[in-house]
């Protein structure tokens, strides 16, 4: 089984996803599936002035909502990850730019997928239950390491602004040719596509469907 994942790190949908993803893996005996996490950047021409503003009140500004609204969203949303243990703080978490951090899991990728993937758990669980500003090499160094991968090797990527950008950038321009217009999206086996944080029934559905194997 071959997962290509379309995210972006400071989604909340994407972290849920992947919990769904990884549950439905492992009810379907395909814990040993190959997972890529592909780049994708939800906001892409952030302006300097939004950085580091509460991402409440960032929300609320781009959907035109009260910032009461806004924080009944969120806190829903925040609810629903509860359900898979993912303890979200919506009122820690400020706006930041991902480019950065899909460069350094490019180069993750290029270590192990096994590796990509702790990263991309590290990042989400920083961004959304510590609020730690991820456009900070340090931070993002950080993570890696508890990735497994090279503290000092990920601060050197990130010191240079062209490494792994061609990669990143492959992977928004295969995201276009697939016409993905949100994420989460998974691709299964390149058959079979799914859009959003779906019940973990409706992904091993999927995956069934991607291995040509009889659905319920």
């Amino acid at each position: 089984m071959t997962v290509e994942v379309f995210s972006d790190v400071v989604c909340p949908f994407c972290y849920i996803g992947k919990r769904h993803l990884e549950t439905a893996l492992a009810e379907m005996g395909l814990a040993d599936a190959e997972v890529r996490y592909r780049s994708f950047e939800l906001d892409p021409h952030l302006a300097d002035s939004d950085l580091g503003s509460p991402s409440t009140l960032h929300l609320a500004a781009k959907k035109g909502l009260s910032v009461a609204d806004a924080e009944r969203m969120t806190q829903a949303v925040a609810y629903r990850a509860s359900q898979v243990g993912i303890p979200m703080d919506f009122t820690k978490a400020k706006v930041l730019r991902t480019r950065d951090a899909h460069r350094l899991l490019q180069w993750a990728r290029t270590q192990s997928l096994e590796q990509a993937a702790n990263l991309k758990e590290e990042l989400m669980k920083d961004y959304f239950c510590g609020g730690v500003n991820l456009n900070e090499p340090d931070a993002l160094a950080d993570a890696a390491e508890r990735a497994g991968l090279d503290r000092r090797s990920a601060l050197e990527l990130l010191g240079n602004p062209e490494a792994f950008l061609a990669e990143v950038e492959a992977d928004l321009a295969y995201a276009q040719r697939l016409n993905v217009r949100g994420v989460p999206f998974f691709v299964f086996n390149q058959r079979v596509g799914l859009s959003g944080a779906q019940s973990v029934e409706t992904f091993k559905s999927a995956m069934k469907e991607s291995l040509q194997l009889p659905t319920e």
